[in-house]
């Protein structure tokens, strides 16, 4: 078998690409793990500062500490986010059932979030104004949102009328959250 200059040649390019591929995830996932303990979370026991933010028909909502009154769920998602719509389902029950409980939910939005592209997927979530189980929408500028410490969607908070964290998920549920989140609401929400 006679071996050209044009095979060694590919041969020491192949191994110098792959040792640069595996050079390149190696450097991924150690970035990976900094930005990890990097991020901000939401956490039990921080207050939400006090804001008022505007709705979809540009009514005044109230955010943080709300005097007397039910504890409040926040739902922090922008609507193209992948997560977010597989979260939907399990938190269109809690809007169904948070009357019946006590609790007010509230989504959170980016105030630059494009309000036509919500509006329609609300309306396909089956949470828009219009109905029989709304979402209440408030669009938030970005310094709120770095207060509230939401850096990824879906965020779930759920606090007090002062506006004191009392739990908090960041990311989607998966299965094994299902028993936490059905101990806090007191209801049921389970994996569909």
């Amino acid at each position: 078998m006679k071996i050209t200059k044009l095979s060694i040649v590919l041969i020491v390019l192949f191994g110098m690409m792959t040792a640069a591929d595996v050079l390149l995830l190696r450097q991924n996932l150690q970035l990976r793990k900094r930005l990890e303990g990097n991020t901000p979370k939401p956490e039990v026991g921080m207050s939400l500062r006090s804001f008022v933010a505007k709705d979809l028909d540009g009514q005044t909502v109230q955010l943080g500490s709300t005097g007397p009154g039910p504890k409040r769920i926040y739902m922090y998602f922008t609507p193209t986010c992948k997560f977010c719509r597989e979260q939907f389902p399990y938190w269109k029950t809690i809007v169904k059932e948070a009357p019946s409980h006590n609790l007010e939910v509230i989504g959170l939005v980016k105030d630059d979030e494009d309000k036509t592209a919500l509006k329609a997927f609300l309306q396909k979530m089956e949470l828009s104004s219009d109905s029989a189980t709304p979402l209440r929408i408030a669009f938030i500028p970005a310094d709120l949102q770095r207060d509230y410490k939401l850096s990824a969607t879906p965020t779930t908070l759920i606090a007090d009328n002062r506006g004191v964290i009392e739990q908090s998920w960041v990311g989607a549920w998966r299965a094994s959250a299902f028993a936490e989140v059905n101990s806090v609401l007191a209801f049921q929400v389970n994996p569909q």
